[in-house]
């Protein structure tokens, strides 16, 4: 497929200035914000002012560009392991602010819902650092802090000042499951907002990198959703909002080029790409945007993300969104 002459291709040195790159470091700099408060909360006197206006962040970023935000989660980066827990947080976060605007969810419930799967794992932020890079299993005491963690970060966020109870109850029940081995309590009735953020706490940690572990295609994340029996309810939600090849998902298409997938399309399987080219140096130049509806271009296969991530840059890519 060739560009049309009119079309406006992104160089490396000048990608034009476009909404999709502005919102795009913008969640950057949402990270950055994030993840001091994640790190050592305790040391933010108005911890409780700040993570809500990093949830307002959140919720006007997904109103802006909702394409962008999947991508900010699917696209792999070289900080991407080393920042696991605060990108987590933020992807979570993300995945809740698009699963209550899909469901009308008032704003009062979605802003809680955004502010507990910010603050979901905060007595365990630097051990899931730890984790995600350690080869060897848990150890004991390990094992043991992940389970105390729903109500250690409960506990954390009331001395810090949180008194709203919907948040609270979603952090406090997140690994709760309806046949009762969830934990801490095998509880087996969660509240709506505990159940949505169990969804999309396991959607974004499958979609992660681990150390000797792939990131998971979307298509499998996706279908592993559908096993856990007490996302059933969300899962169908996350799948309909992501799409089967979501925003920053590298495919390759019939007429054997590579494309990046940019925008959700109507149809779950049918995103709107951008198409890659081979440049000189190894790398990627975007070329052109694409519809996968046609025949010529429907989507033959997916790359895992540590096959590709490091030859594409995606400022270039967002320059043709």
């Amino acid at each position: 497929m060739q560009a049309q002459p009119s079309m406006q291709l992104a160089t490396r040195e000048h990608a034009p200035l476009t909404d999709a790159l502005i919102c795009w470091q913008s969640w950057q700099d949402l990270t950055d914000r994030v993840e001091p408060l994640l790190v050592a909360p305790r040391e933010h006197p108005h911890f409780t002012q700040a993570i809500e206006a990093c949830a307002r962040t959140v919720l006007d970023l997904c109103q802006r560009d909702g394409d962008v935000a999947i991508a900010f989660m699917v696209h792999d980066t070289r900080d991407k392991l080393q920042r696991y827990s605060v990108l987590h947080a933020v992807h979570t976060g993300m995945l809740l602010a698009l699963i209550a605007r899909r469901r009308d969810w008032s704003p009062t419930l979605t802003f809680s819902a955004v502010q507990a799967g910010l603050t979901m794992n905060l007595s365990i932020t630097r051990l899931q650092s730890i984790l995600t890079q350690q080869s060897e299993p848990p150890s004991l005491l390990q094992r043991a802090d992940i389970h105390a963690h729903p109500q250690a970060s409960v506990q954390l966020l009331r001395e810090l000042g949180v008194t709203d109870e919907d948040w609270l109850m979603a952090v406090l029940q997140h690994h709760e499951q309806a046949d009762g081995k969830g934990y801490p309590a095998g509880a087996t009735q969660v509240s709506l907002l505990a159940d949505a953020l169990r969804t999309c706490d396991v959607y974004s940690a499958k979609m992660a990198p681990r150390v000797g572990r792939s990131v998971m295609q979307s298509p499998q994340a996706a279908t592993q959703i559908f096993r856990e029996r007490s996302a059933n309810y969300f899962g169908a939600t996350v799948t309909r909002e992501m799409g089967l090849y979501p925003p920053g998902t590298l495919v390759r298409l019939t007429s054997g080029q590579e494309a990046l997938a940019v925008r959700r399309g109507a149809d779950l399987g049918l995103p709107v790409v951008v198409i890659l080219q081979d440049a000189a140096d190894g790398r990627w130049t975007p070329l052109a945007r694409a519809q996968t509806n046609d025949s010529d271009l429907t989507i033959t296969q997916v790359h895992e993300v540590d096959e590709w991530a490091h030859r594409l840059d995606m400022r270039q890519v967002l320059a043709l969104c």
